[in-house]
């Protein structure tokens, strides 16, 4: 904690709340609500036109340069503390959806754009998560089916 006789009441507030938060702030309360990232150069020009979107709906929205591995890009993304990831590639371009991913409940599986930005919304403007938003259904998780060998 920071004792400085210069600091006021809101700024004794914002450095209790980082420190008992260590930063990683509500979903309403973030810096940075929702960070895209591309996997293509292509990706990359359609998360600028869906971040321009978003921001139209009052969305804080980032959209990751894409220079370096998915891996890392999400790995980046969780330590900034970025409360939803967004990975978007071809096959969602395609399907206009996100595959999301939330810094607390983990993969929440492939959505709909405008679903996702709906559901960013109304958990911002009610101060809860995404998750605890009313109508906000988890996707089925994809069956992988293994291969058995069966043996005679």
């Amino acid at each position: 904690m920071v004792h400085r006789a210069i600091f006021g009441s809101i700024e004794r507030f914002f450095g209790i709340l980082v420190e008992s938060t260590a930063g990683d702030m509500p979903l309403w309360l973030a810096p940075v609500q929702l960070r895209l990232l591309p996997v293509t150069d292509q990706a990359q020009e359609w998360c600028r036109d869906l971040a321009k979107r978003a921001r139209k709906m009052g969305l804080r929205v980032e959209v990751d340069r894409g220079s370096e591995r998915l891996a890392k890009q999400i790995r980046n993304a969780e330590q900034a503390r970025i409360p939803i990831m967004a990975v978007v590639g071809e096959a969602e371009m395609g399907s206009d959806t996100l595959a999301v991913r939330s810094r607390k409940a983990g993969d929440l599986g492939s959505l709909p754009v405008d679903n996702v930005l709906t559901l960013l919304q109304a958990a911002s403007e009610q101060a809860i998560e995404m998750q605890e938003v009313d109508g906000f259904e988890m996707p089925p998780p994809k069956v992988v089916e293994a291969a058995v060998e069966q043996e005679e």
